[in-house]
């Protein structure tokens, strides 16, 4: 059985991790390895960076964000910002809200046993 502070110190430990958008990121680089220039897409999403009064972590002055002018996206680096701007671009998403009243074709709805 572990030890209160080795528990509190797991729990520490998986607050600090970052969720890495990793298949986001290969998408993105198989496009570019395909000659998808993401950056000229054109749509609401760009890059922008978000100048903080003191260093963030590692000393970085800025945090990359991709914004429509409603969401906001904090990333870990820039070029991060503007590839993913481009692919929400690309992708034609304008925004990022739900559809509160979509429903599936009625070929694939569900349909309770009777």
């Amino acid at each position: 059985m572990p030890s209160t502070m080795t528990a509190h110190h797991e729990s520490a430990a998986e607050r600090r991790r970052r969720y890495q958008p990793a298949a986001i990121y290969h998408l993105i680089e198989s496009l570019h390895s395909r000659g998808v220039d993401l950056a000229t897409s054109s749509g609401p999403w760009r890059a922008i960076a978000h100048h903080l009064q003191r260093p963030g972590r590692k000393g970085v002055p800025v945090l990359p964000i991709v914004t429509n002018g409603l969401a906001q996206l904090m990333v870990d680096t820039m070029e991060h910002a503007r590839d993913l701007a481009g692919l929400l671009n690309w992708c034609g998403v304008d925004d990022l809200d739900p559809v509160p009243d979509l429903v599936p074709p009625p070929p694939l709805r569900y349909q309770a046993a009777g």
